[in-house]
């Protein structure tokens, strides 16, 4: 474990709270915030050698192999590719990307975003960090890089855009990430980032049973006008904060009203074989979800969103 401080004020900070991983053996972390910027933070933290091992390999949902996909998991597919159009046409609705333009994802997982940029008309690119880099590449055929995107290699202006969604809060050191995609971002560059919202309403509400406080997996808990701060300090002007998900993703409120049948949870249940104890938490997980939509609408309506997506330019 390493202690941490501040990213936008190099000041400790002060004991929030503590809250236990939601998987075995439930270690408690705890939170803090600096009295300065308001920034909240893990500290100690699992240093970049030892954070591996808090994520389950059901952690990122990964296509099913060709020919092996259930009825339930088809529509688990189609729900997801769903939500990725949404955010895809949000991202070419929401800044000057045009057919052809490269585009890096950086943590793309498995590779579905990419797959849904490149319909768009859009020439994507990935770098992920898991074996699902492994999997995009030589099942799907997509130009993903395994590693970190520092030791990418990527070219000086390489891209028109990069994109992190739902990255940044997992980031040890989201400074030297983002030094990284203004290099290799072109002089008039997209930047692109997705990350929890910690003055949101359901934040607020739901305090530390909030499902996007996922210690120790989210290191950093960022709000917009704090992110707007880190993305000037690293050579960016942000352009916008879009607060609406799609009306099918509320993100976050399903699973903080109900831990218990969070989708990670019934993923990793179906991996030790339980299928009935899957079904059971995904019709919980849904009934819930169709329940929260219209709050969460309002709630995005009045610009305090779960997960907002900020868009920046490169200055």
């Amino acid at each position: 474990m390493e202690d941490a401080d501040c990213i936008l004020c190099s000041k400790p900070g002060e004991p929030l709270f503590e809250k236990a991983d939601k998987f075995p053996p439930r270690e408690r972390f705890r939170v803090v915030r600096c009295a300065a910027c308001g920034l909240a933070w893990i500290s100690p933290r699992p240093t970049p050698e030892e954070i591996a091992r808090y994520y389950p390999e059901t952690y990122s949902w990964r296509a099913e192999e060709e020919g092996a996909e259930s009825a339930v998991h088809r529509l688990e597919r189609w729900y997801r590719f769903h939500n990725l159009r949404f955010e895809t046409r949000q991202l070419m609705r929401h800044t000057d990307l045009a057919a052809g333009d490269a585009v890096l994802d950086v943590g793309c997982g498995s590779g579905d975003r990419l797959l849904v940029m490149k319909d768009a008309g859009l020439g994507p690119s990935g770098v992920e960090v898991g074996p699902g880099a492994d999997y995009a590449r030589e099942r799907l055929g997509l130009d993903v890089r395994r590693g970190t995107l520092e030791a990418a290699g990527f070219e000086d202006g390489q891209f028109r855009a990069v994109t992190l969604y739902n990255v940044l809060e997992h980031l040890h050191d989201p400074v030297a990430v983002l030094a990284e995609a203004g290099r290799i971002l072109k002089s008039d560059g997209r930047l692109i980032i997705q990350t929890p919202n910690a003055r949101s309403l359901q934040a607020r509400l739901f305090g530390r049973r909030w499902a996007a406080m996922d210690v120790p997996r989210d290191l950093t808990y960022w709000t917009p006008p704090l992110l707007g701060r880190l993305l000037e300090g690293a050579g960016f002007e942000v352009t916008g904060v879009v607060h609406h998900t799609s009306l099918l993703h509320p993100p976050t409120a399903a699973v903080s009203l109900l831990p218990w049948a969070d989708p990670q949870r019934f993923w990793m249940a179906e991996a030790r074989g339980s299928a009935v104890s899957g079904l059971v938490r995904r019709l919980a997980w849904a009934a819930v979800t169709l329940l929260a939509m219209g709050p969460v609408w309002a709630e995005s309506t009045l610009g305090a969103s779960a997960i907002p997506t900020t868009f920046a330019r490169k200055r």
